[in-house]
């Protein structure tokens, strides 16, 4: 059995266990109106509105990061309240404005337990840089709070934006 056969052998047997969540209309409302509230409390910067949104068991993950690895460890995690109400209030101190996303395009699954959110997120950074970037969010709620945010995006270009290194060692000076 060639590498390519096992592989979709691996895939065949996780799709025939695929168990669909149940339809939960009213939970997926629910969904789409938190992430409503989440967006609005980022693009206003409003730490008090994020922390009521949050579970306890909240963690906040970032694995495309600059370090160019993906294993645990090399990219940057934040677990519980205070750990993610630090990384955005880091994350806010570095953005001027933030933007409304563009371009989106947005699932939900049936049972409201998770959504993907595709977009282009455009911030004006206080150094007076134009930070542009294309997103995959992947929320998780769980006790009608976010528990997970899981954050897709090019490391190159938010290295850029925020001043941060490359691999631990190269500057992006420009793109």
């Amino acid at each position: 059995m060639t590498d390519v056969n096992r592989q979709t052998t691996y895939l065949d047997d996780l799709i025939e266990d695929y168990i669909s969540p149940p339809d939960d209309p009213d939970s997926r409302k629910f969904a789409l109106e938190m992430l409503r509230a989440w967006q609005l409390a980022l693009e206003t910067k409003d730490l008090p509105a994020l922390e009521s949104m949050m579970h306890d068991d909240i963690v906040i993950d970032l694995p495309f990061s600059e370090s160019g690895r993906v294993e645990p460890g090399f990219y940057r995690v934040f677990q519980g309240i205070p750990a993610c109400i630090e990384f955005w209030r880091t994350a806010f101190s570095f953005e001027k404005v933030m933007h409304p996303f563009s371009e989106m395009e947005l699932t939900v699954n049936a049972d409201g337990s998770r959504l993907f959110l595709e977009a282009c997120g455009h911030v004006t950074m206080t150094s007076n840089v134009e930070y542009r970037n294309r997103y995959v969010l992947r929320v998780d709620f769980a006790d009608r709070k976010v528990r997970g945010y899981r954050e897709y995006y090019n490391p190159i270009i938010s290295a850029h934006a925020f001043g941060r290194l490359i691999a631990g060692q190269f500057k992006v000076e420009k793109l």
